[in-house]
């Protein structure tokens, strides 16, 4: 068992849709043999079922209206503020951990106490790297490698699983944007968070394998995605003309790849009525 420094209390936010906790990749690469942290699990289950379980977790909580990514992380920081812990985890439910993960998180909280935040690096099945990248447009691009060790944001940002966020931090720059609550919500927490803090720290042996969403081959499935990935990019907020031009590129290419990929024009109506005129509306 890990040696846990009172101030180092870690509460694990383990989001789910459509997946019981034993199930969850995450849960069974990272807590599954660690029942001493599984008490400081707090789940935030957005199924339109509540699911039954013998973990002794920290709380459950069962959203049916699917409140998403943003409000799942902000509800458990505020449990996080209530209960005096200092730092909160944020998990998906499909991300694979190494071994001895855990120790990795609280190794690198002792050597960089002046650290906010700290991140794993992400592959995928291929074996490049989808974390920590460069941010261009509004999304990250595959790499051969990472940067680790103390990264400035300007180089490099993390996505959502896997982080590591002091409660103070978390607080400070406003949590997450509630209404952004599946894509996009890492790069906007991001933005508000390098507006307080220049620097995080990024865990070099801790490399997780990452379902991505790339790899889904359904055509319908693939479809009702990008409706979600249209709200959320309609949802984000354009505080200055570059914002607006990024993810309008952004969107506009997906769109445009899927269109001829497809050869259907169902991407371009959804285009128009979701994101065009939503952002119009909002303007």
């Amino acid at each position: 068992m890990e040696q846990i420094n009172d101030s180092h209390r870690i509460l694990f936010v383990l989001v789910l849709y459509k997946c019981t906790v034993e199930k969850s990749r995450t849960f069974q690469t990272l807590l599954a043999d660690f029942p001493h942290h599984q008490a400081h699990l707090f789940i935030y289950d957005n199924s339109p079922y509540h699911q039954e379980t013998n973990i002794p977790v920290a709380e459950y909580v069962h959203d049916t209206a699917n409140g998403g990514i943003g409000k799942a992380y902000n509800t458990a920081c505020q449990y996080a503020q209530t209960h005096q812990y200092h730092w909160l985890m944020l998990l998906d439910q499909d991300t694979a951990f190494p071994p001895n993960a855990i120790a990795q998180y609280y190794k690198a909280i002792a050597d960089n106490p002046n650290i906010q935040m700290i991140a794993p690096r992400h592959q995928i099945k291929t074996g490049e790297f989808m974390s920590p990248t460069h941010y261009r447009m509004k999304t990250s691009h595959l790499q051969s490698d990472t940067l680790y060790g103390i990264v400035k944001f300007k180089q490099a940002a993390p996505i959502n699983s896997g982080i590591l966020v002091s409660i103070a931090s978390f607080l400070k720059v406003g949590g997450y944007d509630e209404p952004v609550w599946l894509d996009f919500s890492d790069i906007r927490f991001i933005e508000k968070y390098k507006r307080h803090y220049h620097s995080f720290y990024v865990i070099k042996d801790l490399v997780c394998v990452q379902n991505f969403s790339s790899e889904e081959t359904d055509l319908e499935c693939i479809f009702r995605r990008y409706l979600i990935y249209l709200e959320c990019a309609a949802n984000y907020p354009k505080e200055t003309v570059l914002d607006t031009i990024a993810m309008t590129l952004t969107t506009l290419r997906i769109t445009l790849s899927r269109t001829l990929k497809e050869k259907t024009f169902r991407y371009l109506h959804a285009y128009w009525n979701i994101y065009i005129r939503k952002s119009r509306h909002e303007s």
